[in-house]
């Protein structure tokens, strides 16, 4: 399994109410990634052009939006309760990565 693999697995696992999907692909340029709310799921997309450290980056970031959604129904700032979701992401990031 890659890394980046192992990442969404352990961020799957420690939020397992936070139904997300996550996608390496292409997105717009200015873009490294980004979080959209589907119906019955959060979709995380990760450029999978960029270099797999951005890759792991932007993945903590963007599924920390999708964390911080369930509570605060807006990922457009990024405010208190997502510092608060990204430091959790990164936790997560820490044990498995490091």
């Amino acid at each position: 399994m890659d890394l980046f693999a192992k990442l969404r697995d352990s961020l799957k696992a420690r939020f397992p109410t936070t139904p997300v999907s996550v996608r390496r692909c292409k997105v717009p340029k200015r873009l490294c990634g980004d979080c959209s709310r589907k119906s019955n799921f959060f979709l995380v997309r990760v450029d999978k052009d960029h270099p797999l450290q951005v890759q792991l980056d932007t993945l903590v970031h963007e599924f920390a939006h999708a964390v911080a959604w369930i509570v605060w129904e807006n990922t457009a700032s990024h405010g208190p309760i997502w510092a608060t979701a990204y430091a959790d992401c990164y936790q997560v990031y820490e044990k498995t990565v490091s």
